[in-house]
């Protein structure tokens, strides 16, 4: 087991984890955007070449939250028991990797399809009760002598004390705001994600068989319209079929999971209708020709296009 340290962290970087915080309570309910945050900050004071926050459900944990180097991580969802997540749940205390390589609690062949060496992770303990944990990731095996842990966990805290918030609220408060988008009502990022990942994990690799369809939707300037998100995505909804799935995955962008996609015509025409949906009514602050010009359509399917589900939604964007 590698030895802690515990070091004085910087001024300056605990003036941008104070900046952070109230970054993060100003966020409020939306706890997906609040977890994007607060990792998104410790990589950047950390130096991590990536950041996961892997929420606690059952006996699985799902990566609520990813970026740079775990990004396409997003969505995945693992046993919880004989991981090294699982090892920081349970004692909720951090645990630090320094190689994943000649370290025996990791999972050494998921660790090198990830492409990682080392990581930090810290729990995020809500109440009583160790909800989730951070995980910071590096590409290169390193020793850890400065602040890593330290600055993790305090991003990690207030992350979890707002998480707390929803659980006191309801028994599904806390997952219902770690899946679905405030503005729009419809899924988020991260759950938009965990289909996919399930879906393809359920589907035949093999072309010719278990298609999926991805349709991407981007809408320059949306995201300076609050108000019309909504009306986006319910336009969006109106051309779907059973079982498509619609979720707001950037800014001024929508994916939608295509249930019924068993050849590429079919995504087609379904993108097709979905886009005169969004473009043949008139929306406040865009002219019916500027909604025409700000709306751009591309989809993918998947085995021809892509095999992952990141690589998916990037053959997907137009």
């Amino acid at each position: 087991m590698p030895a802690f340290f515990t070091t004085m962290i910087p001024n300056h970087k605990l003036l941008a984890i104070i900046a952070a915080q109230v970054q993060l309570v100003g966020l409020g309910n939306d706890l997906s955007a609040v977890m994007d945050a607060a990792s998104a900050t410790a990589v950047q004071l950390t130096g991590a070449d990536g950041a996961v926050v892997e929420l606690l459900e059952g006996d699985s944990i799902v990566y609520r939250s990813a970026s740079g180097l775990a990004e396409a991580q997003l969505g995945l969802r693992m046993k919880v028991a004989n991981s090294l997540s699982g090892h920081v749940l349970t004692s909720r205390t951090a645990a630090l990797c320094t190689d994943s390589e000649t370290d025996d609690r990791v999972n050494r062949e998921a660790c090198r399809k990830v492409g990682l060496r080392a990581m930090v992770i810290v729990p995020l303990i809500a109440g009583d009760e160790a909800v989730a944990v951070m995980k910071l990731v590096w590409k290169e095996a390193r020793e850890f002598n400065e602040y890593e842990v330290e600055i993790a966990q305090l991003l990690a805290n207030m992350t979890a004390m707002l998480m707390q918030r929803a659980t006191q609220e309801g028994p599904n408060v806390l997952k219902q705001r770690m899946t679905l988008d405030e503005a729009t009502g419809t899924a988020n990022r991260a759950f938009f994600y965990e289909q996919l990942q399930a879906k393809l994990a359920a589907a035949p690799a093999q072309a010719g068989g278990g298609h999926i369809g991805v349709a991407v939707l981007r809408i320059d300037g949306i995201d300076k319209l609050p108000e019309a998100l909504a009306d986006i995505s319910r336009r969006i909804e109106r051309e779907c079929r059973a079982g498509d799935l619609v979720a707001r995955i950037g800014h001024d962008e929508f994916g939608v999971i295509l249930n019924m996609a068993s050849r590429r015509s079919i995504v087609t025409s379904q993108l097709h209708r979905i886009s005169l949906s969004v473009t043949g009514e008139p929306l406040p602050g865009f002219s019916d020709a500027a909604l025409r010009a700000a709306c751009h359509t591309g989809s993918s399917l998947y085995p021809e296009d892509a095999h992952s589900a990141i690589e998916l939604v990037q053959a997907a964007r137009p």
